[in-house]
């Protein structure tokens, strides 16, 4: 897996893919990406108790549209054993959630976004990881209709858009 600071400038590709129905729209954020949940061993990171309402509300946005979803997957390098090289998943209601190969993206505020691995659900719930309270907040806020088109965080023509 790849390591940001949390709160640090997005690097990791520079334009987005975001699953739509049947379309992949490609292009290029107008929005500023602010990294949050990319951990990696042996990097130490902010453990304490999340808000009991987090790890479930977390999940549902886990469970919506992929973003910047990948042919592979990461597995998590903080566990032994069997996970250790294990693509992990995790029950929703809508179905089963595949964790390590896909982002997530949350409003933080106008502008600015929240971007990070689907693995972070996993590194909440089993490694106590405690995310910035921004971004705590950012999930309590969550309104999944920023994916709706038209969109003023998604570009009308996303295709022509990418450059």
């Amino acid at each position: 897996m790849t390591h940001f600071e949390d709160l640090s400038a997005y690097t990791y590709t520079e334009v987005d893919d975001i699953h739509l129905g049947e379309a992949w729209p490609e292009f290029r954020p107008r929005y500023e990406r602010v990294n949050v949940g990319w951990l990696d061993a042996p990097h130490a990171f902010e453990v304490g108790p999340t808000p009991d309402w987090f790890a479930a509300a977390l999940l549902d946005i886990l469970a919506g549209p992929d973003i910047n979803r990948m042919r592979g997957y990461h597995c998590c390098s903080f566990c032994r054993g069997d996970y250790a090289s294990s693509m992990l998943s995790v029950d929703h209601p809508t179905g089963k959630i595949v964790l390590g190969h896909s982002e997530f993206r949350v409003p933080a505020k106008p502008g600015v976004m929240f971007a990070g691995p689907s693995l972070i659900w996993h590194y909440v719930t089993s490694h106590g990881y405690r995310p910035p309270a921004a971004f705590i907040e950012a999930v309590r806020t969550y309104d999944p209709g920023w994916l709706t088109l038209p969109s003023p965080w998604i570009p009308d023509d996303p295709e022509n858009d990418r450059r």
